[in-house]
């Protein structure tokens, strides 16, 4: 069984969101980067507000087996040449769906904690095993209620056990993972559609050497 952190590519970037009530609804207005090396209308763009998507990779991800996800509508800002040195913002309408990490629950259940490599890490740099999700989140809790209590956290390796939904299309595990897993089913259907300027990694080593502390090796029991 193959799974692929997902990865948008920033050619296609929001660099500013904002929210308005229009006509009584509210929607995510994105704009854009105003330079050609970070604005291609692309299907699928880079955001820190979940996905902001059009309708062609929406449905991709709707017809997929994937955690809930809240979809809400999306008003993209481009600045575009009208005439001469003259440009102005095009609206398009795009949709933001966000994976909200409460839904995650299930995941949790997944991890064989035992195998896998969670720790804590003291203030002293002691290193504290975590052998279940609840642990993580009663350190979190110290580190909230403690102000001589210190944990960080750090991920080196999850093992998904027996309990695994082989058939999850897309699915994420807050607090031990930056990454958005998709299974080979759901990479083949983006691909084979053309959704422009995304990219899959196998494994933590094809991933940036800035990021790859927050994208743990994944292994299936």
């Amino acid at each position: 069984m193959k799974y692929y952190t997902i990865h948008i590519n920033d050619s296609g970037a929001i660099e500013d969101t904002d929210i308005k009530n229009i006509a009584g609804e509210k929607i995510l207005i994105c704009k854009m980067y105003d330079d050609p090396k970070f604005n291609n209308l692309n299907d699928i763009l880079h955001s820190l507000k979940g996905y902001v998507l059009n309708e062609k990779a929406l449905n991709i991800f709707k017809e997929s087996n994937t955690i809930p996800f809240k979809i809400s509508k999306a008003k993209v800002l481009r600045k575009e040449k009208v005439m001469g040195f003259i440009r102005k913002y095009k609206s398009y309408d795009f949709y933001e769906l966000d994976l909200l990490d409460e839904k995650a629950e299930e995941c949790y259940e997944w991890i064989d904690f035992e195998k896998s490599e969670v720790f804590a890490v003291e203030s002293s740099q002691k290193k504290i095993k975590i052998r279940s999700h609840q642990e993580t989140l009663d350190l979190i809790e110290i580190n909230k209620s403690n102000p001589e209590k210190s944990y960080s956290f750090e991920t080196l390796k999850i093992v998904f056990n027996k309990n695994f939904n082989s058939k999850i299309d897309l699915f994420k595990i807050p607090y031990y993972s930056w990454g958005i897993y998709v299974s080979e089913a759901l990479k083949s259907k983006l691909e084979s559609k053309n959704i422009t300027d995304i990219s899959f990694a196998e494994n933590k080593e094809q991933i940036g050497k800035v990021w790859k502390p927050y994208f743990p090796k994944i292994e299936f029991d």
